[in-house]
């Protein structure tokens, strides 16, 4: 499965994505993770923005190198 990567801003709640390399009709899965600076951030404060990401993401990822 390919994968896109792009930085892009929500603006009034809505987010949008244009010249994505998929074909019309294409089923994705959207993952949005604020952009932060890592190396400044304590443990917990990066626990903290992880934690409401629902569903097991690391097991979703596993699952689909599996199948490549």
């Amino acid at each position: 499965m390919r994968q896109f990567v792009v930085d892009t801003h929500v603006k009034k709640g809505h987010l949008e994505l244009n010249n994505v390399p998929f074909s019309d009709e294409t089923e994705v899965k959207i993952i949005v993770i604020p952009k932060v600076t890592l190396t400044k951030m304590s443990f917990p404060d990066i626990r903290k923005l992880t934690e409401s990401i629902k569903g097991n993401l690391s097991g979703d990822i596993e699952t689909e190198r599996s199948q490549r």
